[in-house]
């Protein structure tokens, strides 16, 4: 198969492959006809569908971007800690809950680095329990231990579950099976499905085919973790690979050209 244009996305220590082919297809590949609504047939369900893996596959990326990217003052990494608030009481409004988590974010910043502007670095992904109260699960990326008995007085809310990660390269693929479940629920139609903080590092895309060609060619084989097939209704047949280093690497440090990059 022939390629017409490549596409490259770099996310901590991720690396995605878009190869966009002619057909057909090798007899020895499946194809999933992912998003492949035809015209104006395609439901409501199908574009909803289509939305909300295109909203995860974000999450995802901005995780990967920034976890195991951020340093302690003496130079170690900061491992990413995974966090689920409650409500005690049966809060289902999410602008009240924001407002709530904004008032324990400024709680907690001072508590740790007492200091009144927020350093803390984090993704907040809005859910509804059974009872319709909402709930958050959090994932932080410059968080210093604190104890869960104390972190749970600061948020004052109600519950607090929290898990450190150490052993995870594709964080984002670990935790968006948590978060991000029930992007679904059409309770949350019309409000922010996640939040960030300001300044998070962003996933670089690399559209410019020659200079992602350059970089698909440096990736070593042994680092390639899946590969698959699958056809949209206006891109048509595409071959995905996603690469992957240790958490802690960089691919700048195999790939010299990945250097003119913001990754």
């Amino acid at each position: 198969m022939k390629i017409t244009s490549l596409k490259v996305i770099i996310s901590g220590s991720t690396i995605e492959i878009y190869q966009y082919m002619e057909k057909p297809l090798p007899y020895d590949f499946t194809v999933s006809n992912r998003g492949s609504g035809i015209g104006s047939s395609e439901s409501k369900i199908e574009i909803r569908k289509r939305s909300m893996q295109r909203t995860r596959s974000i999450l995802r990326r901005l995780i990967n971007a920034n976890a195991w990217r951020w340093n302690k003052p003496n130079g170690e990494v900061y491992p990413p800690i995974f966090v689920t608030l409650t409500f005690a009481e049966n809060t289902q409004n999410t602008k009240t809950a924001n407002f709530l988590f904004s008032k324990f974010i400024k709680r907690l910043t001072y508590y740790i680095g007492e200091q009144k502007k927020s350093f803390l670095k984090y993704v907040v992904v809005t859910e509804f329990q059974k009872r319709g109260a909402i709930h958050y699960h959090a994932i932080f990326f410059n968080l210093e231990h604190v104890r869960t008995n104390v972190f749970a007085k600061i948020w004052g809310q109600g519950f607090v579950k929290m898990n450190m990660i150490n052993d995870v390269s594709n964080v984002g693929a670990y935790v968006c099976k948590y978060m991000g479940k029930d992007f679904d629920d059409d309770r949350l139609d019309g409000k922010k499905r996640y939040f960030c903080s300001k300044r998070l590092n962003k996933p670089t895309s690399i559209r410019d085919e020659k200079r992602a060609r350059a970089i698909v060619e440096k990736i070593p084989k042994e680092l390639i973790k899946f590969q698959k097939f699958f056809e949209t209704s206006h891109q048509g047949i595409v071959k995905y690979t996603q690469c992957q280093i240790d958490k802690q690497r960089s691919f700048k440090e195999i790939i010299p050209q990945l250097y003119d990059y913001p990754c």
